[in-house]
């Protein structure tokens, strides 16, 4: 009778989390796209706001330095809690902000090195004058180092995640856009025209809030969640960095795999190309984040199932996803299809997007939400090996077959989105092959 309330009691947190992170992630889409509508008018031409879209898909891959401590604490404090061990949750807690010191100074040292060695208008192949190399690498160390902090405010995340409480991370996200819609508006109509204090503006509202947060929730738990200096146990390093290793490596092939495109266009087309690509993978993306809405308590759910062996009810918990899958393809077929016409009404002027680029984009799409299924299913059961070896193969030859398409097929922007789409494949077919295997030996 307890085992029975303990579920029904977990079912309705899952739903009540699900319902949660729906409504927030819901307006956080509208507000994300009323501010990249704003940003984009407030911007004084489509070349700045490439060198904008393509600095902040470069700064996400500054998430690899956690190596991969975040996803790891998840899991672990996860395990922890539902073995109600709450001394061994603190432990995690306290080692994993304790530690994650390091990477964070560390990247404070490589932006400096970086942003000053690179020549970044060569490297974005920028054609605007009136853009300085100098003024360019100070917006770009500013953002870096603004970004590190956010970056270490992040570890608030696993926390949230793993009490099931992962629907304050997207209330967060709807605060911080509503904060930055106010302030980019306000810049836009006292005419300031300025990509580093747009850059300051945009990554300082996001430090605030997650500063406030991180204090609410330390205070509100004291006794599990806030970290101590005296809790820090050494011997857990091993257990956190072992599994946190095979989340970096999974982390940096995803990263590559799915935040180069920005790069390769501004490279080998034009920095100009970023935007229209962008706009329709902003737009499709809506259904990758609806998928994540249910995605999220599911993977801390699945650590539960797993930990208490309850194999049945994770291929119970795969089949309702496999169905909601299907319903949200209809959605990114039809939406891809009207895109011209919604993309105008969004950011008020028509910009051509090549039929074969909306084309490749739904396809994309479809491959991306597939593999996130699986990736949620078995990271919960603690199942990364597998995707390491699909992923890695997929990162490896990814850059190097778009690159070939871009240059010797004529294809443009879609060259590029193809070869993600080819480089895809692998892990599209391996997930799901390893996960059924998985659930045939568990029978």
């Amino acid at each position: 009778m307890v085992k029975i309330k303990v579920q029904k009691a977990m079912k309705n947190t899952i739903i009540k989390n699900i319902f949660g992170l729906g409504i927030y992630r819901i307006l956080g889409v509208i507000t994300n796209f009323l501010l990249l509508g704003i940003i984009y008018r407030y911007l004084p031409n489509e070349e700045t706001y490439g060198i904008w879209l393509t600095v902040f898909s470069i700064l996400s891959w500054l998430a690899l330095f956690d190596f991969g401590m975040g996803n790891s604490l998840r899991n672990k404090l996860t395990e922890a809690l539902s073995n109600e061990n709450y001394e061994l949750a603190k432990k995690y807690i306290s080692t994993t902000y304790i530690i994650m010191i390091i990477p964070s100074f560390l990247m404070l040292i490589l932006a400096f090195v970086f942003v000053e060695i690179i020549e970044w208008k060569s490297l974005f192949n920028i054609q605007e004058t009136a853009i300085t190399e100098y003024y360019l690498k100070v917006f770009i160390l500013t953002v870096a180092l603004l970004y590190i902090v956010n970056f270490y405010l992040s570890i608030l995340f696993a926390l949230l995640h793993a009490t099931y409480k992962s629907y304050l991370i997207s209330a967060m996200q709807l605060l911080i856009n509503v904060i930055n819609i106010i302030l980019v508006l306000m810049l836009y109509f006292i005419d300031i025209d300025s990509l580093l204090i747009l850059g300051i503006t945009y990554l300082g509202s996001s430090i605030i809030v997650s500063g406030v947060m991180s204090l609410f929730v330390f205070n509100s738990n004291k006794q599990v969640l806030k970290p101590q200096i005296n809790f820090f146990q050494k011997s857990l390093l091993n257990d956190i960095l072992n599994f946190g290793l095979k989340f970096l490596v999974l982390q940096m092939a995803i990263i590559v795999l799915f935040n180069t495109d920005n790069l390769l266009i501004s490279k080998f087309i034009s920095v100009k190309e970023v935007t229209p690509y962008q706009l329709i993978y902003k737009l499709l993306s809506i259904f990758t984040i609806i998928l994540s809405i249910i995605l999220t308590p599911i993977w801390t759910l699945i650590i539960n199932y797993n930990t208490q062996q309850e194999f049945k009810k994770i291929r119970e918990v795969f089949r309702k996803l496999f169905i909601i899958y299907g319903i949200l393809m209809f959605g990114v077929i039809i939406i891809g299809l009207i895109s011209p016409h919604i993309i105008k009404i969004w950011i008020g002027e028509e910009i051509f997007i090549h039929p074969n680029l909306i084309l490749s984009i739904i396809i994309f799409t479809a491959m991306h939400m597939w593999c996130n299924i699986f990736q949620a299913i078995l990271n919960g059961m603690n199942k990364l090996n597998v995707q390491m070896y699909s992923y890695g193969i997929a990162t490896i030859i990814n850059i190097p077959i778009s690159i070939y398409l871009v240059l010797n097929t004529g294809m443009g922007v879609t060259g590029i989105v193809i070869g993600t789409i080819i480089s895809l494949s692998f892990p599209s077919i391996i997930l799901p092959w390893y996960t059924l295997r998985n659930f045939r030996s568990n029978e």
